[in-house]
């Protein structure tokens, strides 16, 4: 019996020490010339919110590649930390992809700063795309609809 909860403890501390490095990894890839390895690390980071890659998928948002911006978006939007949220502003005003700004719109809208109040109103009256306006109007109503039920 002693044997067994040594074995299971060993395997539990261990089990811990694996996932630690994956995190670790995982942030090591942010770095990757693979645009895949980056765009898994993205995922693996946002899954886990791992709030110490906000900086670095921050900067991500400005990469060359789309699908790196774009998976950099959604993990900041799964992370909901404020800080991403001057990242997440940049990408709705100068992002070219419109679904990397529907990303980033979403990925605004979970963290629910009031720091992306003005950049909303300002790409309310300058967006193109039709997906992403019409999310802009649903905010906007539900926003006087949240107003209105506090009178």
């Amino acid at each position: 019996m002693k044997k067994f909860a040594i074995i299971v403890l060993t395997l539990f501390f261990s089990v811990g020490t694996l996932f630690a490095m994956d995190t670790k990894k995982a942030m090591a890839d942010l770095d990757s010339e693979d645009e895949a390895k980056v765009v898994a690390a993205a995922d693996y980071l946002g899954s886990k919110s791992e709030a110490s890659a906000v900086p670095r998928l921050s900067e991500l948002t400005t990469d060359p590649r789309t699908k790196v911006r774009l998976h950099s978006v959604k993990a900041l939007g799964y992370i909901k930390k404020s800080e991403a949220v001057d990242a997440l502003n940049e990408v709705l005003v100068n992002e070219e992809d419109a679904g990397v700004r529907y990303a980033a719109l979403l990925a605004t809208v979970r963290i629910g700063s009031k720091k992306s109040d003005d950049t909303l109103k300002q790409i309310t009256e300058t967006e193109t795309d039709p997906m992403i306006k019409d999310l802009l109007d649903r905010i906007e109503k539900k926003a006087e609809s949240d107003k209105n039920k506090k009178k």
